[in-house]
């Protein structure tokens, strides 16, 4: 059983360190001695009843997770598509940013997260895409619609000189 505190308002693993290692999640933080969390990840852990999140004796639920600790509105999101992908059998976990995830299955992703009709500016993306492709990361758009469910996009990096004309 995995159990989380929250230590310098970070989610740290206080128990069940080999179930952290063996779900392919979070980061060692040598300043705390321990795995640090996100909380897409925390939120993954107490909804498959892997682990649970302690705060002064209590637990709290996945609600009590949201309302006390989001800090972003993607935090849900990230939460939804996690999921979908580990229940594809990718092993993901948190990226670069409050709205990206990585996951490896024949080849390194790093995913953007959003959510249908929220606004991305051409610049936005095209930076994204860059800042992936330039980590080594092959870019994926995965957008959530109003009922969960989770579409995914590859992108590329096409640039006009490189394109081919075409006879019809």
């Amino acid at each position: 059983m995995i159990v989380i505190t929250v230590k310098d308002g970070k989610f740290v693993v206080s128990s069940g360190f080999s179930e952290v290692k063996e779900l392919s999640i979070g980061n060692y933080v040598k300043s705390l001695g321990s795995v640090v969390l996100d909380i897409s990840e925390v939120a993954y852990i107490i909804y498959k009843g892997l682990g649970k999140l302690m705060i002064d004796s209590e637990e709290l639920s996945l609600d009590d997770l949201f309302t006390r600790y989001s800090k972003s509105p993607n935090d849900w999101i990230k939460f939804v598509v996690l999921h979908d992908l580990r229940e594809r059998g990718r092993k993901a976990r948190a990226g670069f940013s409050d709205n990206s995830l990585i996951y490896e299955y024949n080849g390194k992703y790093l995913v953007y997260v959003c959510e249908e009709n929220s606004p991305i500016t051409p610049n936005d993306l095209v930076s994204w895409v860059s800042s992936a492709l330039s980590k080594g990361y092959q870019p994926l758009i995965a957008v959530v619609d109003a009922h969960g469910d989770v579409t995914y996009y590859e992108l590329l990096n096409v640039r006009a000189h490189e394109l081919k004309e075409v006879i019809v």
